[in-house]
């Protein structure tokens, strides 16, 4: 449920009826603290500011935790500012999708949090909380090298450009999944060494691989963290021989994506949509040489790559 600052009588009421779990996104709404720790109810405190939002796998994080209190039939209680709060408004929907609720709750949303709505609904169709999680946990202990904001950033690009391109590759759900879960994790080995780095995040990888490959191509999986770099070249790897043609256009796409820092904040991104014989990626802001020498290998590869400005 929803709701503004809540009284202590509200959340009496509300424990009452099964009230577990209280998700704060204003913390200077405090009346209600004292009286939920009395009675035992949770509290957690997942600041954002207005019109903004964090990265979806922070959000699922939060899916994570309720979803137990869920299924033993209790409640939790997301809490804004004011009645209309698109905060509250977009967390609400975001653990609705995760928990598989047709609950939705009507109001303005920013376009950051329209896009990480969608990244996080698509997302569920290729991975449940629980796996999500497993990947968070992993990144995690390195800090996903970059900061949670850029891996983040570059898995949901990757996954919008190999949509876009989907209809003439041909992309699995396992294969989607597997690209996903690279790029989230391309950069940990940076919580060692930037120099080499992307060698260090493989090695993390592939030393993890027992409790990951059950869900994930583990050869093209670290074939992709291996070549997000411009300088290797991932077709004289004697791997892509075995992997075949797409791992190397998996590992261009998430090299063009990587030259995304973070669009949850920085960078203004609207999509990948399809092209002709390629994609457009419609952004501003972005690093445009940076751009352009990452997108050079998808596009040797026959993908022609556009950036363009929103209209």
């Amino acid at each position: 449920m929803l709701s503004p600052c809540p009284s202590p009588e509200l959340v009496k009421k509300e424990y009452e009826k099964g009230l577990k779990l209280i998700i704060s996104l204003d913390p200077s709404c405090n009346e209600f603290r004292s009286t939920a720790s009395e009675l035992g109810v949770a509290i957690i405190d997942f600041v954002l500011q207005s019109l903004s939002t964090r990265p979806v796998e922070e959000i699922n994080e939060l899916a994570f935790i309720g979803r137990a209190i869920l299924r033993a039939e209790g409640r939790v209680l997301v809490q804004g500012s004011q009645e209309s709060d698109d905060r509250s408004c977009f967390l609400a929907n975001a653990l609705a999708v995760a928990w598989g609720l047709d609950s939705t709750f009507t109001c303005p949303l920013s376009p950051v949090q329209e896009l990480a709505l969608s990244w996080y609904a698509r997302l569920l169709q290729l991975l449940d909380t629980e796996k999500i999680h497993k990947l968070f946990e992993l990144g995690k202990l390195y800090d996903f090298g970059s900061g949670l904001e850029h891996a983040s950033t570059v898995a949901h690009i990757s996954l919008d450009i190999a949509t876009a391109l989907t209809e003439g590759n041909g992309f699995t759900k396992r294969e989607l999944a597997t690209l996903y879960a690279a790029a989230f994790l391309h950069d940990i080995g940076r919580y060692f060494s930037e120099r080499g780095h992307e060698e260090v995040s493989a090695h993390i990888v592939g030393s993890h691989a027992s409790k990951l490959e059950e869900d994930f191509d583990i050869p093209l999986l670290l074939f992709c963290i291996r070549h997000h770099r411009r300088h290797t070249e991932p077709r004289k790897d004697p791997e892509m021989e075995k992997l075949g043609e797409k791992s190397l256009r998996l590992a261009a796409i998430l090299r063009l994506a990587d030259a995304f820092t973070n669009v949850y904040d920085k960078e203004e991104y609207w999509g990948a949509r399809g092209s002709g014989e390629g994609v457009m990626i419609v952004a501003r802001f972005v690093n445009k040489q940076r751009f352009e020498s990452k997108a050079k290998l998808l596009e040797e590869i026959g993908i022609k790559v556009e950036l363009s400005s929103p209209s």
